[in-house]
């Protein structure tokens, strides 16, 4: 009867009106992975850092994968798709404070989302993406980057505002980091278009690079700064950085002088690959769960990359896999989904009412489901209180701010933006400390 429930609920949630049915299904299947599975494997918990670059997906690529193919024009073609409402939302009021950097990404298939965010707590917003078609650098799509409002929307309220450029796969990477000629066309196209939207810069996350293009994309990186930093000085240049360096990419001393900022993608420690349950971000390292966030953040620093420089991404989605054991870090029989926050708050937590538990190995939440007899599903997200505890360390080891992947992923809900403005606003700071007030972050969820 429970099994029941869950799904009859869930199916009402994710429910699209009769035009969008079909379009909304097969999107469905796709966020849900459900070609997807892993096999049972009875060995020891093997942690992310036993996978290679060739076995890593992150949920990134995995969503543009799912949505490369889908030919959606508009903002409110994904807003239909995706379920996207506009139930209005009330911020706690503050602006960021200026010696941090709250960074967002907003993904075109979040759609309109952006109407819902608060601006005056992000220093900036990257737009994502420019798929990079590898043979010739133009791009695949660009999606509503020369029409949005969103960059109007962040502009007026102080919002630094730039243009991811993405490149996904081992082939790819390799057959574009060989080519000059679609280099330079890649930089004159993001010329142009930083120039059509007055863009501050651009953010590079270019994944699934070989070992022996190392030195190619340490080249590139120093090309595209130079040359767009010729165009215009003002524009800035930033990275993304993996969570784990497999292939030892990143020459940090060599590009260091040519990158404004670092974001680090904090998250997808585990996900759609593993073999084993554990938490998309796991704060510190434990047996369990193997290496964490503050693992990649020592890591990149020892290389030489400031603290200042760093933001840290963390994740506003969870990963959900069925399970035969309750235990946590037990084998996977089949990977689910990625489900955003905004999903995990409306189906488990306020429809059907499933406590959050709370690791503290890990500081990371999840929810434990029995669906039968011998079948579990296992949630790990972040939420206020597992986020809380990395924005405060965020500040007093003077990082260079917080990044979020990916905007408008809790859409219709508060929670999490308040938080933002709780820890790292200067209103609501100088509230706390002359009140000495109880933080939200302390109260239950």
């Amino acid at each position: 009867m429970r099994l029941r429930k869950i799904n009859y609920t869930y199916n009402v949630v994710i429910r699209t009106s009769m035009k969008n049915l079909f379009i909304a299904i097969f999107s469905l299947s796709i966020l849900l992975g459900c070609n997807i599975e892993n096999k049972p494997n009875d060995k020891k918990n093997i942690v992310i850092s036993s996978y290679d670059n060739d076995h890593f997906i992150s949920q990134r690529r995995l969503l543009e994968q799912g949505f490369e193919n889908l030919d959606l024009s508009s903002e409110s073609q994904w807003d239909s798709l995706n379920n996207i409402t506009h139930k209005k939302v009330i911020h706690t009021k503050g602006n960021v404070l200026p010696d941090i950097r709250t960074f967002g990404w907003h993904l075109y298939s979040n759609g309109s989302s952006y109407k819902n965010y608060n601006f005056r707590m992000l220093w900036g917003l990257s737009y994502f993406s420019y798929s990079v078609e590898p043979k010739t650098g133009g791009y695949k799509s660009i999606h509503q980057w020369k029409t949005t409002a969103l960059v109007d929307s962040a502009q007026i309220n102080g919002c630094k505002i730039f243009l991811t450029v993405s490149n996904f796969g081992r082939n790819n990477n390799s057959i574009f980091l060989e080519n000059p000629i679609a280099q330079k066309t890649l930089i004159d196209s993001l010329s142009s278009l930083l120039n059509l939207r007055s863009a501050d810069g651009i953010n590079i996350d270019f994944e699934g690079i070989s070992k022996e293009n190392k030195d190619d994309y340490t080249k590139f990186i120093l090309q595209i700064s130079r040359s767009l930093k010729q165009e215009n000085p003002k524009y800035m240049v930033s990275l993304c950085l993996y969570a784990t360096d497999w292939n030892d990419i990143f020459d940090i001393e060599a590009i260091d002088s040519s990158i404004d900022f670092y974001t680090l993608m904090g998250y997808d420690y585990y996900g759609s690959f593993s073999r084993t349950t554990g938490p998309v971000t796991p704060f510190k390292n434990s047996k369990t769960f193997g290496k964490g966030l503050k693992t990649s953040v020592n890591y990149y620093n020892n290389k030489g990359a400031q603290l200042s420089k760093l933001i840290v991404g963390l994740p506003y989605y969870g990963v959900e896999w069925y399970t035969k054991k309750s235990e946590m870090g037990t084998v996977v029989t089949k990977f689910r989904s990625h489900p955003p926050y905004k999903s995990i708050r409306e189906v488990y937590l306020d429809s059907l009412k499933f406590p959050i538990q709370f690791d503290s190995k890990s500081s990371s939440s999840y929810l434990i489901i029995r669906d039968s007899n011998e079948s579990y599903r296992q949630i790990f997200f972040e939420d206020k209180r597992s986020l809380s505890l990395k924005y405060d360390w965020i500040k007093n080891n003077k990082i260079g701010g917080v990044g979020i992947w990916a905007l408008g992923y809790d859409d219709g809900y508060s929670r999490l933006w308040n938080l933002l403005a709780e820890k790292f606003s200067q209103e609501q700071n100088e509230t706390i400390y002359k009140n000495q007030q109880m933080p939200d972050s302390q109260k239950p969820d």
